[in-house]
C-alpha cells in the first residue's frame, strides 16, 4: 500500500534559502532510496519561512529501512536550518 511521510518545517529567522538547499539535497538521497516513489518540497505561498517536504513510498517497511540507510547525517544539514522541530504525519493512499 502507498504511504506518504508528510513533514511540516520551519526555517529559522533568514535561512529559508539555507533549508531549501538542504531539502533539495535531501530530497535527491530519498528519491535515490528503494521503493521511493516521488518527493515533493513546497514553500508556503503566504509564509516565507514555512515548508512541506512529502516522501511517497510503495510501502512503510521500504521507507523504514530507507530511513535506517540514510541514517541521522542525512537528516543534519536540515536540522540545523529550522526554528524548531517538525512536524511529522504519515498518510496511507486511499484507492478509488
Amino acid at each position: 500500500m502507498t504511504v506518504a511521510r508528510h513533514y511540516s518545517l520551519e526555517a529559522a529567522e533568514g535561512r529559508e534559502m539555507d533549508l531549501e538547499e538542504a531539502l533539495a539535497t535531501l530530497a535527491s538521497q530519498v528519491r535515490a532510496c528503494a521503493g521511493c516513489e516521488k518527493v515533493e518540497i513546497f514553500a508556503d505561498a503566504q509564509d516565507a519561512r514555512s515548508y512541506v517536504f512529502i516522501e511517497h513510498w510503495r510501502d512503510a517497511d521500504l521507507r523504514d529501512t530507507a530511513g535506517a540507510r540514510l541514517g541521522k547525517a542525512a537528516f543534519a544539514p536540515v536540522f540545523e536550518t529550522l526554528a524548531g522541530r517538525p512536524e511529522a504525519r504519515e498518510w496511507r493512499l486511499v484507492p478509488r
